[in-house]
């Protein structure tokens, strides 16, 4: 008697055994994540490598190794200077991501008011879908960072493994969804920090626009990341505490959330000293003498 031949299961794909590997509530986010970062990553090789930062150039006093545009070089180290490759293609990216993150804020709050009365656990699907697109963008901020570390520093790199974690736990955790968009918020200024490195590239330092978008940029990066965003990260972390009193969140999610809290929030008062003291200078350089020019 002839056996039948056993059938074979069909093989999954690649996206199906990641996805089996995980819980099942993080497939959707997960599955955002990479689609979003497929995008992202597109766009940046894109834009990538486009010869536009002469005035780093000059700022940093590199010479040219040869004719080609790339070959830039530090006469200090003698290292190769990769910074102008790739900063257009990132200022566009960086812009992008917060137009949407804003916008995703927004509707959040607006569409989901209740989140204002239950601060830690009332969630949005509408900003949980911007959460994991931003879990994209700064994943590929981290690997930029890494891989030109030299140029970055420390401090963006630190920057964006902060937000990253606390992103993805809020996405993934589907948890402090309020607070999140008090951080997405945030990425209100990097739109007026991007325009203005625009105009500084491509020569439009002494115009009134640029003087206008400083203005701007220091006015919403405080208002948005010191005057909302350092007491609503005293509430949030006064709240965390007790939720993990209670025993309503891991220590390890605790201590997370903790230190992402202190380490963004001292970035922002480090970068908002800086933009002041650089919005008097400004205001100092209007008032000199060599400024006012007689009719």
């Amino acid at each position: 008697m002839l056996r039948s031949p056993k059938k074979t299961p069909p093989t999954p794909s690649m996206e199906e055994s990641l996805l089996s590997s995980v819980p099942a509530e993080w497939a959707g986010p997960l599955m955002v994540m990479l689609v979003s970062f497929m995008v992202f990553a597109v766009m940046w090789l894109a834009l990538a490598k486009r010869p536009t930062s002469s005035r780093i150039a000059k700022e940093k006093k590199l010479h040219r190794a040869s004719d080609d545009p790339y070959s830039f070089y530090d006469p200090a180290s003698g290292q190769s200077h990769r910074f102008f490759k790739a900063e257009l293609a990132t200022r566009i990216v960086s812009t992008i991501h917060a137009l949407l993150v804003c916008y995703g804020a927004a509707m959040g709050l607006y569409t989901h008011r209740n989140m204002f009365q239950d601060m830690l656990w009332a969630t949005s699907p509408i900003v949980r879908f911007w959460y994991s697109v931003s879990m994209a963008y700064f994943l590929g901020d981290i690997l930029l960072c890494v891989v030109m570390f030299r140029e970055y520093g420390f401090m963006f790199t630190f920057h964006g493994i902060c937000a990253f974690a606390a992103v993805s736990i809020i996405c993934l955790g589907n948890m402090f969804h309020f607070f999140g968009c008090i951080g997405f918020l945030w990425e209100f200024s990097t739109i007026f920090l991007n325009l203005r490195w625009f105009m500084l590239e491509y020569g439009y330092k002494e115009t009134l626009a640029f003087k206008l978008n400083g203005i701007a940029l220091v006015v919403f990066f405080f208002i948005f990341r010191i005057f909302i965003g350092c007491p609503y990260s005293f509430i949030f972390w006064t709240q965390l505490s007790s939720a993990r009193a209670e025993g309503k969140i891991s220590g390890g999610v605790y201590l997370t959330m903790s230190l992402m809290l202190g380490g963004v929030n001292s970035l922002n008062i480090f970068w908002g000293k800086k933009l002041f003291d650089g919005l008097v200078r400004l205001f100092r350089k209007w008032g000199s003498p060599e400024a006012i020019k007689e009719p």
